[in-house]
């Protein structure tokens, strides 16, 4: 995992992020999240792949950091 992110009074709203390699040597970050509004009861969850260049230019700060520190840049 390169970063974990929880807000709200409850901690319901949650992402994670994660830099994958996959067996032919291809590598992105995967964002996952789970948000809950607890007025509604509307929840949201769900995926995505990201590049590692494109993630490098608009990620969440401190993801971006740690993944700059795990790629040596």
């Amino acid at each position: 995992m390169l970063y974990k992110l929880e807000k709200g009074h409850l901690g319901q709203y949650e992402d994670w992020w994660y830099l994958v390699e996959e067996a032919d040597g291809t590598r992105y970050v995967e964002h996952e999240w789970d948000h809950v509004a607890v007025r509604g009861f509307d929840k949201r969850e769900g995926s995505k792949q990201i590049e590692i260049d494109d993630f490098l230019a608009r990620g969440h700060d401190k993801a971006v950091a740690r993944l700059r520190g795990i790629l040596g840049l």
